[in-house]
């Protein structure tokens, strides 16, 4: 680990310890809250590469690339912004690679009191109620239902919190279910975003139609809607390329065609771009 990354890890830290505590990000990072101290007061040489490469992988740090004002993002900021300061509920379905787990995860670092999770297929409802305690800055222990109360206590204790589960389309009904018991508990106390690939929509617009448990209150709750993204168009490659130090006109057109609509092929074929082009 070089002394370039790890200033890079450490000044997102920095930046996050504004909006959070050095103990709660401690426990999102999984490690101590020392070694968050350590981070911020620069005493890296206590640090053991491990611990850098853990708090980079626990708290989504991307060192080695600039995150550029796209539309999807600006759009998705102020749908953010507005479900926080109004206490909504928004439903968020489109394509992988438009951009929105990146969004998620930069507004989460730049603000106060976002609690962003990042589902998994083979998550239990255990493990997405440990999650979540996790994503909070707290200690998950106890059973299934006391997790719960806990995660709902530390909520309701949060100024204008919002909670933003990313990738629901992948938690089993089970887990899905519990948003309902969220909703209910925190309502008008608490903004929500629910987002996926548009499976996500297909699968509770159906289980709505077909009466399955939970999904027309979850549907009703987030307006009978979701809201589609913009495809990435020509300036927004343009934005990430010279974010990212590729200014080449053609170069960037390219990028552009091979693309797809999808920014993960951009950031390979800016990688790509540099690898090639190394002195």
């Amino acid at each position: 680990m070089n002394e370039q990354l790890k200033r890079e890890i450490a000044e997102e830290v920095i930046k996050m310890l504004k909006t959070t505590s050095g103990n709660k990000l401690a426990a999102k990072a999984g490690v101590s809250s020392a070694t968050i101290s350590q981070v911020r007061n620069k005493n890296w040489d206590l640090i053991a590469d491990e611990m850098w490469r853990k708090i980079k992988s626990n708290l989504g740090i991307a060192t080695g690339w600039k995150i550029a004002p796209t539309n999807n993002l600006n759009n998705i900021t102020q749908l953010i912004a507005a479900a926080q300061q109004r206490k909504l509920s928004i439903g968020i379905a489109y394509n992988a690679g438009a951009g929105k787990s990146v969004s998620y995860k930069l507004y989460s670092r730049q603000n106060p009191n976002v609690i962003y999770i990042e589902c998994k297929n083979y998550w239990s409802k255990k493990s997405y109620v440990k999650n979540l305690l996790t994503a909070c800055g707290m200690k998950p222990f106890g059973t299934t239902e006391e997790m719960i109360e806990e995660f709902l206590d530390h909520m309701k204790s949060l100024h204008d919190p919002i909670l933003i589960i990313d990738q629901f389309d992948k938690l089993k009904d089970p887990s899905m279910d519990l948003f309902m018991d969220f909703y209910n508990e925190l309502e008008g106390a608490c903004g929500f975003i629910v987002s996926g690939v548009p499976a996500l929509k297909k699968r509770v617009v159906r289980g709505a139609q077909r009466d399955k448990i939970g999904y027309r209150e979850l549907y009703s709750r987030i307006g009978r809607k979701f809201v589609e993204l913009d495809p990435i168009k020509l300036d927004d490659v343009k934005a990430i390329c010279e974010a990212n130090g590729v200014a080449d006109k053609d170069e960037i057109n390219m990028i552009y065609k091979n693309s797809e609509g999808d920014i993960r092929r951009v950031r390979k074929d800016v990688e790509r771009y540099h690898l090639l082009n190394r002195a």
